[in-house]
């Protein structure tokens, strides 16, 4: 058997553990303790129960999730990591009979009056989910169909572990302990876990920015064509009517189109005809979505509840100022590298031990250094891009410039749209780890990489089998250290 039939086998392996595991997590974690997963689960539950997307006067939590936010005591939790979950009135023990006796007709019914979040959000995921809803899910008790909607995020956000290969075989095509660390620092980042056992968008939506990154990166290495264009097309316009944000990443496909068509010399009109196609498959849907958007939130692309009273802003700052603003959140970003990026569960109330996150950092502030230090020691011998397209040596710098684009662009659009948000609403949100975690792929080869470039050649199989064994533990004692302990026992 060759090599790369033995990576593919381990590659399945992977990726079969990485669902027993979303499995196992998704099982223990509590019920709406994933970001905003009652607003996701709704419009699921709305599309399931009514056959169709929710229209204007369709803002209105189903009261099946406003009983069963009281039963599962999350109001009280959020942001309060001294208190934990009162599922019943005992010590320890589930309110599954409380939760399986909510009257059937509450599912659609909403007379409680509690204003839902996502109702007018892109719909691409929750018409995708509420097909499940219908076909397995719709008769069961709300735990029952919970979790059938959670197994469904395990199962649309596994795949990113096999692009992980895909992107490190592309990155190093000559180094087989790259091709194999890098998927399984991915598989077992516990933030990443945590996000994709839940009922959320942003799982299935990692996998579409990684796909979006592999596909620039062939794009790089063998030249844009119509294939790329439709493909590229495809998922930029899926990717958008899930989560608005990757409009984000248009820049980039921008930029490497760009580039491929000013290399190209001989080649220019097939690739900007290839341009026009991808542009034509994302824009249909974007302008239906754009026409629906306005007319249901007097908004383009982005559903606000603030603009519907959702919130009540105490001590609002309008007045926040450009430079006040940028410091504190590259303050966040910062802090997120090492707290919300890596492990900090539950609606963000959940942290591990300090020293765990001190060691984080200082292992990041460590990669950081070596990639400082491998940039000034190789770049007389740096890899040419002829010699990549060949598969003879690892990428070269134009690559790594756009993987680090890929991480960096992201922040600044943020830092952007947060002032905006102060300015008009008087509240913002910094950078949480979880929006982050669309490049995880590129910053974790970042990370390792950093590592790898400060040890001797000779300890680095070592380093490989460290940094696996490392995330593999990290990520089973924040389920059976601090996740488990911290609402059940």
């Amino acid at each position: 058997m060759e090599r790369k039939d033995i990576e593919w086998l381990l590659i399945a392996l992977l990726l079969v553990i990485m669902i027993v595991k979303g499995a196992l997590w998704s099982l223990a974690f509590p019920l709406w303790q994933g970001p905003d997963e009652d607003d996701h689960y709704a419009v699921i539950q709305f599309i399931g129960e009514n056959g169709r997307l929710p229209d204007v006067g369709d803002e209105i939590l189903p009261d099946e999730i406003t009983l069963s936010r009281e039963l599962a005591d999350v109001g009280r939790l959020d942001y309060n990591p001294e208190q934990r979950q009162g599922w019943s009135d005992t010590a320890v023990g589930l309110r599954e009979a409380e939760f399986a006796q909510l009257p059937a007709s509450t599912r659609a019914s909403t007379e409680l009056g509690t204003t839902a979040k996502l109702m007018h959000a892109t719909p691409l995921y929750y018409v995708l989910a509420a097909v499940p809803y219908r076909l397995i899910g719709y008769e069961g008790d709300l735990l029952a169909r919970v979790y059938v909607q959670r197994l469904l995020v395990v199962l649309l956000s596994s795949p990113i572990v096999v692009l992980a290969y895909l992107i490190a075989r592309i990155l190093f095509p000559n180094n087989g302990l790259m091709r194999l660390t890098i998927p399984t620092l991915v598989a077992f980042q516990p933030q990443l876990t945590q996000m994709t056992a839940v009922v959320s968008v942003d799982g299935f939506f990692f996998v579409l920015y990684s796909l979006l990154i592999y596909l620039c990166l062939r794009v790089l290495r063998d030249g844009f064509d119509w294939r790329y264009g439709a493909v590229m097309g495809g998922t930029f316009a899926a990717g958008v009517l899930i989560k608005p944000t990757l409009l984000g990443f248009a820049p980039l496909v921008a930029l490497i189109v760009l580039y491929d068509w000013w290399r190209g010399r001989g080649r220019r009109w097939p690739v900007f005809w290839a341009a026009v196609l991808m542009n034509v498959i994302i824009i249909f849907p974007l302008a239906w979505w754009m026409r629906r958007s306005w007319r249901l939130n007097q908004d383009l692309f982005y559903f606000n509840p603030v603009l519907k009273g959702h919130r009540v802003i105490q001590n609002p700052f309008y007045d926040y100022q450009f430079w006040p603003h940028m410091w504190n959140y590259y303050q966040s970003v910062w802090g997120g590298i090492f707290t919300t990026w890596w492990a900090q569960f539950g609606w963000l109330d959940t942290p591990v031990a300090p020293w765990v996150y001190h060691l984080l950092r200082f292992l990041t502030a460590l990669a950081m250094v070596g990639l400082v230090w491998g940039l000034v020691k190789f770049w007389r011998v740096r890899p040419s891009l002829a010699e990549w397209r060949q598969g003879q040596t690892t990428a070269p710098v134009i690559v790594w410039v756009f993987l680090a684009l890929t991480i960096l662009v992201p922040i600044f659009l943020l830092q952007f749209y947060d002032l905006s948000f102060w300015r008009e609403f008087g509240n913002g949100r910094g950078l949480q780890g979880r929006y982050w975690l669309g490049t995880i792929i590129p910053m974790l080869t970042f990370f390792l990489m950093g590592l790898l470039l400060l040890t001797p050649r000779r300890w680095r199989p070592a380093v490989h089998v460290a940094l696996r064994a490392g995330m593999v533990a990290f990520n089973f004692i924040a389920l059976l250290y601090y996740i488990i302990p911290r609402y059940y026992l």
